[in-house]
C-alpha cells in the first residue's frame, strides 16, 4: 500500500510509480500458507489496519514495543567505552580490537547488538530465529536459511533468558508445536515408537525426518535438545502455567521417544542408536572414516538432561508418576561418560581416534555448557572436558563464528575470563563483518555466532546452575570496572551488578517469586527474598 499526496500508478505489472509528490509512505506486509489458510486475506487486513494509522503513530508504536525489551538490560565496561560507542564508527572499533587495542566499547556494543538481533527475529507471532534471523536477502540462501537443530538453533536462544528476553522463546515454542505432529509420525513410522523425534534439520513446515546423508542426518536428538530451551524458560521465570500448558507436553513427548529408543548393550547399560556425534567422524581400526555409533557422548548427556527435567517437571505438576518412575530407573543405567587416552572426555562410546581433532562441533561438551551436568562437583570429568576443549583448540578448532562463540561460553563456564575474552577477540578478528554480522565461511552471515557470543558475555558476568547464582564468575582482567543491569538468574531473579578494580562492589537483586538464593561472590552468601522484593548488597 502506498499513501501519498502525489499521483500513484502501477505500470507493467511490476512497477509502482509515484509522481508529483512531497512524500510517500510505503506499507509492506507478508504472509504464507504455511502459517495461515488465506495469506492474501491476512495481508489485506493488515494493510487496511496499518493504513488507518499515521506514519508517526506506527513509528511510535514500534519504538514503544522495541524499548520495552531493549532497555531492560544495559552493559558498560568502564573507561571511555560509552563515549567510544557513540563517537567512533563500528568498523573502527572492530579494527582496533583486531589490532589488540581496547575492545571494551566493542564488547558492550556487541552484547547490545545480539539482544537486538534476537528480539527482532523471534516473537510471539513468529517462528523461531533461523540461520539468518530476519536478514536473509536471498531467494536461495545458504542451507535454505532454515533451522539446523544440532547446535545452531539452540545457540540462538542461549542468551534469551539470562539477557532478559524470555518472550523470544515464544517463537521457538511455535516452531516446536509445528514440528511435534510430524515428529510423532516420524517416531512411529521410522522407529516404531511413541513420542517426538526430530533429526538435525527442520524448516518452516516442521519436517523431522533425516536429511543430508549419514554424517549429519542420522542423529535423532534434535527435538530433545531443542525442547530443553522450554525448560530453561520455566526455570528462569518459574511460570508454572507455561510449564504445564506449553513446555511439559513437548518435553514429555521427547523423553518418551528417547526412553523407547534405549536398549540393553549386554553389559548392563542402556544405550541408544544408531546415532552420531553431530557432523564429526572417527577413524576405525583399519583407518577408515566413520560416523555412526551407539550412544555417542552427546546423546547420553542430552538424554540425562532431559530425563532429569521431565522428572522434576512431573513432580511439580503432580502428573505422570509411572513415566517418572521409568525415567528414574533408566537414568543410572545409561552408559557412563568416559575419559580417553589423552585425559580427554571421550566423544564416542569407544576411545576412537578423531578424524578431525580440530572439528568445529564441540558436541561432547554439551554437559559443561549449556547443560552443566559436568561441573566442579565431578572433578575428573570436569578436568577431562577442559582437556577436550584444549585439544580442539590446539588442533585448529573454533574456526567458525558459532563454534568460537561456544568456546567463549565454555571458557566462561570453566571460570577462565581471560581465555573467554581472548576467544571473544578471535570471534571479532576472524568471524565478524564491519556491521557486526557473524561471518561463517565462505562469507556467509549466520546469526548464531552473534547470539552465542552474546550469551558468552553474559556467562562471564552471571551464571546460575545447580541452585547457585555466581556473580562475576569469569570476569576478564581487561574488564576492571563496569556495570550491568537487568540480567536474569534461574529461580526468577533479576540482577544488577557494579564492580571496580576487578571486584564486585554492589549487587541489586529483585525476586519475581519468593525464594532463597545461594550466591557465590566469591564466598557463599544466602539471601531470602519475598515476591516482588528488591535488595541491594554491598561488598
Amino acid at each position: 500500500r502506498v499513501i501519498s499526496d502525489g499521483e500513484i500508478a502501477a505500470r507493467g505489472g511490476n512497477q509502482l510509480h509515484v509522481n508529483r509528490a512531497t512524500e510517500a509512505t510505503l506499507i509492506f506486509t507478508a504472509a504464507t500458507n504455511a502459517r495461515t489458510p488465506d495469506p492474501d486475506a491476512q495481508c489485506r487486513t493488515q494493510l487496511e489496519r496499518a493504513a488507518e494509522r499515521s506514519y508517526a503513530d506506527l513509528l511510535a508504536r514500534h519504538r514503544t514495543d522495541f524499548r520495552r525489551l531493549a532497555t531492560r538490560v544495559s552493559l558498560t565496561l568502564g573507561g571511555d567505552s560509552e563515549v567510544a560507542v557513540q563517537s567512533v564508527p563500528t568498523d573502527q572499533l572492530l579494527e582496533r580490537a583486531k589490532q589488540g587495542g581496547d575492545a571494551r566499547a566493542l564488547e558492550s556494543l556487541y552484547f547490545a547488538y545480539g539482544r537486538y538481533l534476537l528480539q527482532s527475529s523471534s516473537r510471539q507471532n513468529s517462528l523461531a530465529a533461523n540461520l539468518q534471523g530476519k536478514w536473509n536477502a536471498e531467494f536461495d540462501p545458504p542451507w535454505g536459511s532454515k533451522y539446523t537443530i544440532n547446535i545452531n538453533t539452540e545457540m540462538n536462544y542461549w542468551p534469551a533468558e539470562v539477557a532478559n528476553l524470555g518472550e523470544t522463546v515464544d517463537g521457538l515454542y511455535n516452531l516446536l508445536r509445528l514440528m511435534q505432529p510430524n515428529g510423532e509420525r516420524t517416531a512411529r513410522e521410522m522407529y516404531g515408537t511413541g513420542g517426538f523425534v526430530a533429526h538435525h534439520n527442520t524448516d518452516g513446515w516442521g519436517d523431522t525426518e533425516p536429511i543430508d546423508g549419514v554424517p549429519s542426518g542420522i542423529w535423532p536428538l534434535g527435538a530433545a535438545w531443542l525442547s530443553l530451551s522450554l525448560w530453561d524458560h520455566y526455570d528462569y521465570s518459574r511460570d508454572e502455567a507455561f510449564l504445564r500448558k506449553k513446555a511439559y507436553p513437548i518435553l514429555r513427548a521427547a523423553a518418551v521417544y528417547l526412553l523407547a529408543n534405549l536398549f540393553d548393550d549386554g553389559a548392563g547399560h542402556l544405550v541408544s542408536g544408531p546415532s552420531l556425534s553431530p557432523e564429526n567422524r572417527y577413524l576405525t581400526p583399519d583407518g577408515k572414516r566413520a560416523s555412526l555409533d551407539v550412544s555417542p557422548t552427546m546423546d547420553i548427556e542430552i538424554t540425562t538432561a532431559l530425563f532429569h527435567r521431565v522428572i522434576e517437571a512431573s513432580k511439580l505438576l503432580g502428573t505422570d508418576s509411572d513415566l517418572r518412575g521409568r525415567l528414574s530407573q533408566a537414568l543410572p543405567k545409561l552408559l557412563p561418560l568416559q575419559i580417553g587416552r589423552y585425559g580427554q572426555l571421550q566423544e564416542w562410546r569407544k576411545d576412537y581416534q578423531e578424524a578431525e581433532p580440530g572439528h568445529r562441533h564441540l558436541s561432547h561438551l554439551f554437559a559443561v555448557y549449556p547443560s552443566n551436568e559436568i561441573n566442579p562437583s565431578k572433578p575428573s570429568l570436569y578436568q577431562a572436558a577442559r582437556v577436550s576443549l584444549e585439544r580442539r583448540l590446539a588442533n585448529g578448532g573454533g574456526g567458525t563464528g558459532w563454534s568460537r562463540a561456544w568456546v567463549v561460553c565454555l571458557w566462561a563456564t570453566f571460570g577462565d575470563g581471560a581465555k573467554a575474552e581472548d576467544s571473544l577477540r578471535v570471534l571479532f578478528s576472524k568471524s565478524t563483518w564491519p556491521n557486526l554480522f557473524d561471518l561463517h565461511p565462505p562469507g556467509i552471515f549466520q546469526i548464531d555466532g552473534n547470539l552465542g557470543g552474546t550469551a558468552g558475555i553474559a556467562q562471564m558476568l552471571l551464571q546460575s546452575q545447580n541452585g547457585t547464582v555466581d556473580l562475576l564468575p569469569a570476569l576478564p582482567p581487561a574488564w576492571q570496572e563496569g556495570a550491568v543491569t537487568g540480567l536474569r538468574a534461574r529461580g526468577g531473579l533479576t540482577v544488577d551488578l557494579l564492580w571496580r578494580n576487578g571486584r564486585l562492589q554492589e549487587a541489586k537483586l529483585h525476586a519475581i517469586h519468593r525464594g532463597t538464593f545461594a550466591l557465590r561472590v566469591p564466598k557463599p552468601v544466602s539471601v531470602s527474598l519475598r515476591a516482588g522484593e528488591t535488595r541491594v548488597l554491598t561488598f
